[in-house]
């Protein structure tokens, strides 16, 4: 089991509580799983929780594109639920911590969000 099926497991079993209990064991999960970028962990969190995490429960796609979001940190292929709008704000966020990401992982990082049309 990859890091990234590990994470939808434990989203799985995290999103049927309520959705503020849900939120921030999500945060606790995915930032946790990411703290070598911390940062950069933290506000693509916020961004995914203010732009796709609404109302009492939190949708399968929006549980979907967390994990796409966790993909993308752990360095593996994304699924296809992240769309050009999302890998545009993804661009901005990785730039705006790059220089507190290491110069590979940042090439591996620009590449996949170039590759999804995030730069177009």
């Amino acid at each position: 089991m990859t890091k990234s099926e590990k994470f939808s497991s434990d989203i799985s079993r995290v999103k049927k509580s309520d959705a503020q209990s849900a939120l921030k064991e999500m945060e606790r999960l995915f930032v946790g799983q990411n703290s070598q970028w911390r940062g950069l962990a933290e506000a693509l969190f916020s961004w995914w929780k203010d732009e796709h995490a609404r109302g009492a429960e939190i949708s399968g796609m929006a549980a979907q594109k967390l994990c796409a979001l966790q993909s993308f940190l752990c360095g593996e292929e994304p699924d296809g639920s992240l769309d050009q709008k999302d890998w545009q704000r993804i661009r901005e966020e990785v730039g705006y911590e790059a220089e507190n990401i290491p110069l590979d992982a940042l090439n591996d990082m620009m590449r996949t969000i170039v590759e999804r049309g995030g730069m177009d």
